[in-house]
């Protein structure tokens, strides 16, 4: 069992990263990762919209 102690560490480091390849393959095939960045482009275009807006009631105060 002396061997176990160092290539043991090793063999639990490429289980884990299988584990976590598939689990990443798993998620691109079953379409996890489609539209990702939606909410973050409609966040965008609510907040060019309201500094559009407060622009527009600033100027119509002045």
């Amino acid at each position: 069992m002396e061997g176990f102690e160092v290539t043991g560490p090793y063999a639990d480091a490429m289980l884990m990263s299988l584990g976590a390849l598939c689990v990443f393959v798993w998620g691109v095939l079953s379409g996890s990762f489609h539209n990702a960045d939606e909410a973050s482009v409609r966040f965008y275009e609510m907040e060019m919209e309201n500094d559009a807006n407060r622009d527009h009631a600033k100027r119509a105060d002045e």
